[in-house]
């Protein structure tokens, strides 16, 4: 088991810098004036009130997950996502914005024609329109590394994902063109990208998304796709709540540069599954008092923590938690 670590963007903003090689892409939080979610009659109070439900409801995949998940398998809360992201794919570009993801890997929309699909604003991607789509062959390495796949009879791949609310996506595993727009204005593609094509569709998909860009560790997350174009190196940095008129930033490339005032480096842990980023949570300090995470359940284990996009809450196991919120409340009475 693991906790989860997600930071509530209260803080001072930070700075990335994208050298020669790098570029940068917006990442929308779901409550911006660019997010397809943005409702203005919402207060801040309600905004942080539903993004703590969100947390909790996203929460269940990582006590449910007690088998490693694969590339293409994960739990998650399908409407859970914090960060929403444009891409274009297809040639030529046909945009969609889809759910931002570090916690899951397959990059996947919802495509015509469509058996059943759950209701989205947005048109559906035609892949007959692309004229560099491609299904992937059930023989590919992309396929066979995958689990969760058939083949069908045309002997091209197909894929399955599950979550843990019931929601699904089932579909043609293919490779095509992916267009990022950097915040420079000069779109960045990547050809031949693994994406799933999803023609099987259900559950409690929200419909001002078109699917879900995976974030995380495994073989067909965007991240590792891009890998050798930007020596598998990316950073994020999101804006605090008062920032709300601009958009956080996700940042690729070999040379991107990540700093401000008290930036510090944790490693991280390489564990399984190898879709999450897996952190060591040793102490949190109250006032002057350092409670350290050993005395926990999960304190003696290395990458007991994952830092995760979807989530707004720190979650911690109760016992611990307890000692947290025992020193709090001292500090607090004096």
């Amino acid at each position: 088991a693991a906790i989860v670590l997600a930071i509530l963007a209260l803080s001072t903003l930070c700075s990335i810098e994208a050298q020669e090689g790098g570029f940068s892409v917006e990442l929308i939080h779901r409550d911006s004036s660019k997010s397809p979610f943005y409702n203005p009659l919402e207060t801040t109070s309600d905004r942080v009130t539903n993004a703590l439900r969100r947390s909790f409801n996203r929460v269940h995949r990582f006590k449910t997950n007690s088998v490693p998940t694969t590339a293409a398998e994960s739990d998650l809360t399908a409407d859970s996502g914090e960060y929403l992201m444009k891409i274009s794919l297809g040639t030529p570009r046909f945009d969609i914005v889809a759910i931002a993801d570090t916690g899951s890997d397959l990059i996947w929309t919802q495509c015509k024609p469509c058996s059943q699909c759950f209701k989205q604003d947005a048109p559906f991607f035609d892949p007959s329109n692309s004229s560099t789509y491609r299904k992937i062959s059930c023989s590919a390495s992309q396929c066979i590394d995958l689990e969760r796949t058939s083949c069908s009879t045309d002997h091209s791949c197909q894929y399955a994902v599950s979550y843990g609310d019931s929601s699904f996506s089932d579909g043609d595993l293919a490779a095509d063109t992916l267009t990022l727009a950097s915040t420079t204005g000069r779109p960045v593609t990547f050809p031949k990208t693994v994406i799933g094509c999803g023609t099987f569709n259900g559950g409690t998909f929200d419909e001002k998304t078109s699917g879900i860009i995976g974030l995380g560790g495994g073989q067909v997350s965007l991240i590792s796709q891009l890998r050798t174009s930007v020596a598998g190196k990316f950073s994020y940095c999101l804006l605090p709540i008062s920032q709300a008129g601009n958009s956080s930033k996700i940042n690729f490339g070999s040379n991107a540069i990540v700093s401000g005032p008290g930036v510090v480096s944790t490693p991280l842990v390489k564990k399984s599954p190898d879709t999450f980023y897996f952190l060591t949570l040793e102490a949190i300090t109250v006032g002057t008092k350092r409670i350290k995470f050993t005395g926990s359940s999960l304190g003696s284990e290395e990458g007991n923590i994952i830092i995760d996009s979807g989530t707004t809450l720190t979650l911690l196991p109760s016992d611990f938690y307890s000692e947290v919120e025992s020193a709090m409340t001292s500090q607090i009475s004096g």
